[in-house]
């Protein structure tokens, strides 16, 4: 037995790996940071500036994942939140990125050019960008716009961020130096070109790999022909446990959004919604009335125009102050949630009234 010891090798010393005891201090650090975040982003505080894209308020903009956390101004993950303005006759920048990207006509009328097509819209649609399509926003000559729109933050974490800008705002004055970065990048336009092209697949891949090349023809053929404007006007309203809701962009319901949910909900003078929970976080712009909202027994107050966050896993239930006039919103909500088998709801109250 003495000779068996003394073969035993003297262990090496090991370095400790530390990255789940950094990732429990991330979560404190992130829980601390945005348990003092407000809910409710009110209007009055968030300045319109001009970008190269249009005037825009930044309501919600980190722009990578890498960014501090101190830097949200809401504790809220999933999108990057922005309104934007465009004059009687005018239009925005045009460009193209992979994030595809949801916008809700608070007012005004025009229409957008996606990858050289043309799709007019109205006050209450949504017009849809679909993942790497050229577009570009138009309004009418007398009439002016105001977009509220959320653009999912996950690409970021993909590597797939970048946007090729191709013009900018009418008024927007770029340095040399920016110049020099402007359009479409080579190397992206010949993919794009193929993606013009419409390839087709014709009868059954013979394996896995044919699956594939597949999926590249039928993505294709989506781009082309999917719909990229959602006539509000034509989506009904639904009597739901959660209260009266307008569903605009849904899993069922065609549309060019593969990541974005999108609805209206009304609540009645002096009414309340139902109450539940999720994992998804949500948000809501505030398009008429005043009222609160109640987050895990927290009181947040909001009025027309304000945008309130909803964190993931959080109780919430809206109501409804004004004892006279309606309350209306506009929600929206990352489909990403459910395909991780995330995406259901624990309802917890209905709606007064719900049968």
């Amino acid at each position: 037995m003495e000779r068996e010891i003394e073969r035993i090798r003297e262990r090496e010393p090991v370095e400790q790996d530390l990255m789940i005891e950094d990732s429990v201090r991330k979560l404190k650090h992130e829980k601390e940071v945005f348990g003092k975040k407000p809910h409710v982003l009110r209007n009055s505080k968030v300045p319109w500036s001009l970008g190269i894209q249009a005037y825009h308020k930044n309501w919600i903009r980190p722009i990578h994942f890498t960014d501090p956390l101190e830097s949200y101004s809401a504790p809220h993950h999933s999108f990057l939140v922005l309104e934007q303005i465009i004059p009687p006759g005018s239009r925005s920048g045009k460009h193209r990125h992979y994030p595809e990207a949801a916008f809700y006509i608070v007012e005004g009328s025009g229409y957008e050019i996606h990858d050289e097509k043309k799709w007019p819209w109205k006050a209450g649609d949504i017009f849809c960008v679909p993942t790497y399509c050229v577009h570009q926003h138009f309004t009418d000559p007398d009439s002016s716009a105001r977009l509220f729109y959320v653009v999912p933050l996950l690409f970021s974490t993909l590597g797939l961020s970048d946007t090729e800008q191709i013009e900018t705002h009418p008024l927007y004055k770029l340095s040399a130096e920016s110049k020099a970065l402007m359009g479409i990048d080579d190397q992206l336009a010949k993919m794009l070109a193929v993606r013009k092209a419409a390839p087709t697949y014709t009868g059954k891949p013979a394996n896995t790999y044919e699956m594939y090349r597949k999926q590249l023809a039928d993505e294709v053929q989506w781009r082309l022909n999917c719909t990229h404007i959602v006539d509000g006007a034509q989506r009904p309203w639904e009597n739901t446990a959660m209260g009266r809701i307008k569903y605009l962009v849904h899993p069922s319901l065609p549309s060019g959004l593969q990541m974005i949910d999108a609805w209206e909900q009304e609540i009645p003078p002096g009414g309340r919604s139902g109450k539940h929970r999720h994992v998804a976080e949500e948000l809501h712009k505030i398009l008429d009335g005043e009222g609160y909202d109640v987050h895990d027994g927290v009181r947040w107050d909001w009025e027309k125009e304000d945008v309130v966050v909803v964190p993931s896993h959080t109780v919430h239930q809206h109501f409804n102050a004004s004892k006279d006039k309606p309350a209306r919103f506009l929600s929206y909500q990352s489909r990403i949630y459910s395909y991780f088998g995330h995406g259901g709801v624990e309802h917890m109250e209905d709606a007064p009234g719900y049968k």
